[in-house]
């Protein structure tokens, strides 16, 4: 931990923190301490305790009566996200706390509004927005909706706004999971900024190289257990891992192989879709890797959703096994073999409130009769193979963890025998326990013959699990790189259009 002070309690500490659903201990005797300006990672699986511990710590549930919590040193009761307030503690969640339709201004100053008597003095507090922000070195049109604004300069104003609530200890969930490139690097000097005020800051991430580059110190979960705490300085990258998933994760091997002697199992000419697509041409052989890199805003997504019938294309031809293929809606691409692993899997690649079972089949569903039993033995098979943690079949597949709803995903490709798989990034916001088995179930995959391309905000992943790297630059791809060529830094290049 960051060093104690003799004279000052920590800013804040826990002690036995816990709770228990329905006779299941789901969170047991987590303590730690956190100072002021410093900067806790809080890591673990999904799963192993993490949102429960935030969730205690906001207010939103009350832990167990052996649980408690000080602020500099005298105990505080958190019943309610009111007390939470009134201690400094403010939580930036994953799913933004803003109203899309009201300015940046009205959104920081919403709770002041009744207080602020009529009429309201907008250009004053059109100021006071500016002024707030421009302290935080951030340049944003405060009379803007944030309807309009992108997901990096959301998140932006949901950290001043808890900044102008006075937060003095500020939770950040997985700030990064849904950024890419200089919008990671823009949060992450903003959390470097919000240390040096003063403001202790819990942060949540899966990204090991964030957490390496910005914590002072750590704070392990594991099924609901504390099992390691300490300072960054004084561990490594493999032993936090070993410490998350209770085993060292086997690194990943050299799958690149001789694509030329496969057949071809996906190609695209001049695909094309005005102002967003500009002549895109590539192939995919059966057990090949094809990385797709880019910054966000290139077009990476925007062509997978084309290839799948998605969004309307101008020009251009698909074929799929050599054969052109008319796809004009995701419901012809799956009969022709496709699959998609979409970027927001929540909205876009289940069903949150059908089980596990129904999303693995939802895909392959055919009129006649349905052999049930049939389904529950593959169903079992698929949680099996894929390692998917839930209670039974039958839950709800909204009600676990983003790496298991993954998994849930992939494996309703599986079911549907899909030739070409189309992964958006398929571990975002995925532990590195469940990463690693993704991109091992990747590889299996390809030894049967699937060829998959693969798109990922995280250049490690791409240069690791790719045969070849396309890299797209302003809708066009601008290079092709060999496995040996494929470096961060060469992709880097071709990305920010440094190289033609």
């Amino acid at each position: 931990m960051a060093d104690d002070s003799a004279t000052e309690p920590p800013l804040l500490e826990a002690r036995g923190l816990a709770k228990t659903y329905s006779g299941i201990t789901v969170l047991k005797g987590v303590g730690f301490t956190i100072q002021k300006g410093e900067i806790l990672a809080l890591v673990g699986e999904n799963g192993a305790g993490k949102s429960t511990l935030i969730k205690i710590l906001s207010g939103a549930i009350p832990s167990e009566p052996s649980g408690q919590v000080l602020i500099e040193g005298r105990p505080f009761a958190l019943h309610t996200p009111e007390d939470a307030d009134h201690a400094g503690i403010v939580t930036v969640y994953q799913e933004f706390n803003l109203f899309p339709d009201l300015s940046i201004t009205e959104n920081l100053f919403f709770t002041e509004l009744r207080e602020l008597g009529w009429p309201i003095s907008w250009g004053a507090l059109h100021r006071r927005a500016e002024q707030l922000l421009h302290e935080m070195d951030v340049r944003l049109p405060v009379r803007r909706r944030v309807s309009v604004l992108s997901v990096a300069d959301r998140q932006i104003v949901e950290i001043a706004k808890a900044l102008h609530r006075r937060a003095r200890i500020m939770i950040l969930d997985e700030p990064t999971a849904v950024l890419g490139g200089s919008d990671v690097d823009r949060l992450l000097a903003m959390v470097r900024q919000l240390k040096a005020r003063g403001v202790a800051v819990i942060f949540v991430s899966h990204r090991l190289n964030e957490i390496f580059g910005l914590a002072d110190s750590y704070l392990v979960l594991r099924d609901g257990q504390q099992v390691a705490t300490g300072l960054i300085s004084e561990t490594t990258s493999d032993e936090l891992v070993r410490n998350m998933v209770g085993r060292a994760l086997a690194k990943p091997t050299d799958h690149a192989r001789d694509a030329g002697v496969s057949a071809e199992v996906l190609r695209v000419e001049g695909l094309s879709r005005k102002g967003v697509l500009h002549n895109i041409n590539f192939s995919l052989r059966s057990g090949e890797v094809v990385g797709v890199a880019g910054l966000r805003g290139a077009g990476r997504t925007e062509l997978v959703r084309a290839i799948f019938g998605a969004d309307p294309i101008d020009a251009g031809r698909i074929l799929v096994d050599g054969r052109e293929a008319r796809i004009t809606s995701p419901h012809k691409a799956v009969a022709t073999g496709l699959g998609l692993v979409p970027e927001d899997r929540g909205t876009q690649g289940l069903f949150k409130n059908l089980s596990a079972q129904q999303n693995i089949f939802m895909a392959s569903v055919t009129a006649g009769l349905i052999d049930y039993r049939g389904e529950r033995r593959r169903a079992r098979e698929y949680v099996s193979a894929l390692q998917i943690r839930l209670p039974r079949l039958s839950t709800l597949v909204g009600r676990l963890s983003g790496g298991n709803q993954q998994k849930v995903v992939l494996a309703k490709w599986l079911e549907a025998g899909a030739r070409v798989l189309l992964l958006d990034e398929p571990t975002r916001g995925v532990d590195v326990g469940s990463k690693a088995q993704i991109y091992a179930l990747v590889r299996g995959l390809c030894r049967d013959g699937v060829g998959v391309l693969l798109i990922s905000s995280e250049l490690p992943e791409i240069v690791e699990n790719s045969d070849r790297v396309l890299v797209m630059h302003r809708g066009a791809i601008v290079a092709e790189l060999a496995r040996g060529q494929a470096t961060e830094e060469t992709i880097i290049s071709y990305a920010v259009g440094a190289r033609t």
